[in-house]
């Protein structure tokens, strides 16, 4: 949460340790503002305990980060089962190249975004393919959320 908006509105990784480093509080609530093609602004809410969402706030929700364990679902719709939930929700994985993938991830329907420790003018490329994957998801899966 230190990082979101740094990484899903202007496309760099910025660690954790340097964000605090660098006097940054964590949120728990996060928008993020994406500027579409065409010139339309989309906000995006990033939470990160979504537990006590309405029914109909689930309903808007368009994409999961997964950490690799089943626990992480615990509270949420479908009772927690990570597959049924990654069937109607796209699912991503955000992970260092270095980094092994943890096995319950290979399992799920899953996308994983890796980056580079060293590489951060890769950064921009491995972002603009999520939100290119998110919406192919919200087209197909939420059409009622088009703006």
């Amino acid at each position: 949460m230190f990082n979101v908006k740094d990484l899903f509105q202007d496309f760099k990784f910025i660690s954790t340790e340097e964000k605090r480093t660098g006097g940054a509080k964590r949120e728990n609530d996060v928008l993020i503002q994406r500027k579409e093609e065409g010139g339309l602004t989309v906000p995006y809410r990033v939470l990160d305990n979504p537990t006590r969402l309405t029914n109909a706030e689930w309903d808007r929700v368009v994409a999961v980060f997964v950490m690799g364990q089943a626990w992480q679902f615990k509270g949420w719709p479908h009772e927690g089962r990570p597959v049924e939930i990654l069937s109607r929700i796209a699912g991503f994985h955000v992970k260092m190249e270095e980094t092994a993938l943890e096995k319950n991830i290979a399992n799920w329907a899953v996308t994983i975004i890796t980056l580079s420790r060293n590489k951060r003018h890769l950064d921009r490329a491995a972002m603009l393919s999520f939100w290119e994957k998110l919406d192919k998801h919200i087209h197909k899966h939420k059409p009622h959320l088009r703006w």
